[in-house]
């Protein structure tokens, strides 16, 4: 008759999915608030004095790196270009003038028409018109990198934040005409108590969210931890690199860091499709306990620490041998039989 029952009772138990529950210790979750600055950031200014002849940028514009931005007017020093040029033209003349000397004193002292001294005299003068070229070409240098010292070329990739000058105005050495941002790379400061140093290593679990975009976490990673700098603040500073090539974060937003530091009170790791939310607030979830060769259902209430991902840390330990139940746990009744699937 038991062996003409179990068909039955199969039947009549539900089936669920249930999940092993894992004890371990809480996460800490620590939130806190910081700004998105540049990694990069100049105020450019040229390396010579001079007239403002063309602002090619305005604020807001991109420039890649190697771009003129900024022109000075720089006609005496292309005229200096020019002269060099022509003095270079003179002394590449006469040294082709000093070779062709050269070369014929040798064949003439060959057939014994030219005295030695004078052959030698040629080759000197050859020597003397060499260094004058190279003398012009250093010369002809010079004056090529005046010129380009007129204009002001871009550092990196960047967006123009702030434009300094005008078309017109005189600018000295040392005076910015614009500033220059780079926007792919930015630094996320945020100030951590100085309790947690010793807690927070380089694969610290963290999740980042600007404030512009709600819900949508940030390409950000640990970049350096900074020891405390102001006895009075007790923090110090953490510094994460947040990569952004979509170009929606800029310098000055703010941003808000979730960080899970490990250790504290015992806790029980569980799926998170397991928990049970009310009205009222009230957590719970299904446990299958094992009862006369079978699994019965038990509800209990439980506390949340934290949520990681697709698991949920709970505070305290559940029954020995307790499975939690992860689907088909919508309508369940408490004590109705259970039946796993793919039981673990």
């Amino acid at each position: 008759m038991t062996a003409a029952l179990l068909p039955a009772l199969l039947q009549a138990a539900t089936p669920v999915t249930v999940a092993i529950p894992e004890t371990g210790q809480a996460t800490q979750t620590l939130s806190l608030s910081g700004n998105l600055t540049p990694r990069q950031a100049s105020r450019l200014s040229p390396q010579v004095p001079g007239l403002v002849a063309e602002m090619r940028v305005d604020a807001g514009d991109t420039a890649s790196a190697g771009d003129i931005l900024v022109k000075l007017e720089a006609r005496s020093a292309e005229l200096e270009e020019a002269r060099a040029r022509a003095v270079l033209g003179e002394a590449q003349a006469a040294l082709a003038e000093a070779r062709r000397l050269r070369d014929e004193g040798r064949r003439l002292l060959e057939r014994r028409v030219l005295p030695d001294s004078e052959v030698q005299a040629r080759e000197a003068a050859l020597q003397l018109a060499e260094a004058t070229v190279a003398r012009a070409q250093a010369e002809l240098a010079i004056a090529r990198e005046r010129v380009l010292q007129h204009v002001v070329r871009a550092p990196f990739d960047g967006v123009v934040s702030q434009r300094l000058a005008e078309a017109g105005e005189w600018v000295g050495t040392g005076t910015a005409v614009l500033e220059l941002v780079a926007v792919d790379d930015l630094w996320l400061d945020v100030r951590v108590p100085q309790q947690f140093w010793n807690r927070l290593g380089d694969q610290v679990e963290l999740a980042a969210f600007a404030e512009a975009l709600p819900g949508q976490a940030l390409d950000a990673k640990v970049n350096a931890r900074v020891p405390v700098n102001d006895p009075a603040a007790r923090t110090f500073l953490l510094r994460l690199l947040v990569h952004d090539e979509s170009g929606r974060l800029t310098p000055g937003m703010s941003a808000r860091v979730e960080i899970a530091i490990p250790g504290g009170q015992a806790a029980t790791l569980v799926p998170r499709d397991a928990i049970l939310r009310y009205p009222d607030g009230t957590t719970t979830l299904w446990l299958a306990l094992p009862q006369d060769g079978g699994w019965v259902a038990r509800q209990a209430q439980v506390e949340v620490l934290r949520l990681a991902g697709a698991n949920a840390e709970l505070a305290g330990a559940l029954p020995p041998g307790a499975r939690v139940v992860t689907r088909g746990n919508e309508g369940l009744a408490e004590g109705e039989s259970l039946a796993f699937v793919d039981a673990p």
